[in-house]
């Protein structure tokens, strides 16, 4: 049985029965968001849990920043076409590099939930901090997607493309590109490429009013985008 996707009429009821459970639990000093995905049973109508857990793991785009709420963020939309219970881990300003000693050890946090997906999308935010620190940011790619690998061998580890927002793009941008790519390919990931012009179609109605972060219509644009190349993945995801 083919399982739900949010296509172009992705407003439509597309899990009649299923309701959002949302639990917030702390992590490393911040906040890491579980939204569980439950349906009612028959016989008690009793919730309970349905779906694999599938970890999200980025910045202020996988947040969810300037989203009029967490279920307006791409990957909540994404996980609730799919069924899957999500375990966000998306922390604002969060690079390979950028604000690595603010957040603890994120990577850490999701191993430890031992996913059966997980879907990484960083690199951002190393852009703006590009001017003197290139090396550190090429050196730290690999490393981190190497130490995703080690500590989840049986998880399906999907790499999203660096995020970017506009038609103009500093070199930079490539060049992580690049690396992440190669990242990716190294640790034998699927890799999802294109995602950094998803937003550059339309920044008047995809981009909020600080210029930066998706609007909930480009939130919404993302994950039509993401379940369309998800789906084009093979195997499929489960």
């Amino acid at each position: 049985m083919a399982r739900p996707r949010l296509r172009k009429r992705w407003f439509a009821a597309f899990i009649a029965a299923a309701v959002a459970v949302t639990a917030v639990i702390a992590v490393s000093g911040l906040r890491a968001d579980v939204q569980q995905t439950t349906v009612a049973r028959a016989d008690t109508g009793a919730d309970v849990a349905v779906g694999p857990l599938v970890a999200f793991y980025g910045d202020s785009y996988t947040k969810g920043s300037a989203a009029s709420s967490p279920s307006a963020r791409w990957s909540s939309l994404v996980a609730k076409a799919e069924g899957w219970t999500e375990y966000n881990a998306g922390y604002p300003g969060l690079g390979f590099v950028r604000k690595r000693d603010q957040v603890g050890d994120v990577a850490g946090d999701v191993i430890a939930q031992h996913p059966e997906v997980l879907i990484v999308a960083l690199g951002i935010n190393d852009n703006f901090v590009w001017a003197g620190n290139e090396q550190a940011i090429q050196d730290a790619v690999l490393p981190e997607f190497q130490r995703l690998r080690d500590g989840l061998p049986n998880t399906r580890i999907v790499v999203v493309e660096p995020w970017w927002y506009t038609a103009d793009r500093p070199e930079s941008v490539e060049r992580i590109i690049g690396w992440v790519h190669g990242a990716a390919e190294a640790i034998d990931a699927d890799y999802i490429s294109g995602a950094s012009h998803w937003l550059d179609e339309n920044p008047g109605a995809w981009i909020s009013e600080d210029g930066l972060h998706p609007s909930d219509a480009g939130y919404a644009h993302l994950a039509q985008r993401m379940l369309e190349e998800l789906d084009a993945l093979s195997p499929a995801l489960p």
